[in-house]
C-alpha cells in the first residue's frame, strides 16, 4: 500500500449537488469523501477498461 503522505493532492471542482451526493454516499458506505472518489473512479476504470477489452475481442 502506497504511504498517504507520498500521494500527489489535487484539488477538484464539484457542483455542490455532486458534492453533497458523494458525501451521502460516503458516509453510508462508512468511508471518506477521499476513498468515496478513489474508489468510484478506480471502478469507472476498470468497468471502460473491461469494456475495451470486449470491443477489442469482438
Amino acid at each position: 500500500m502506497t504511504a498517504i503522505r507520498s500521494l500527489p493532492t489535487t484539488q477538484l471542482r464539484l457542483p455542490n449537488e455532486l458534492k453533497v451526493w458523494l458525501q451521502h454516499q460516503a458516509i453510508d458506505n462508512r468511508r471518506s469523501l477521499n476513498a468515496e472518489i478513489v474508489l468510484r473512479l478506480e471502478l469507472s476504470l476498470a468497468q471502460q477498461a473491461k469494456a475495451q477489452q470486449t470491443q477489442q475481442g469482438e
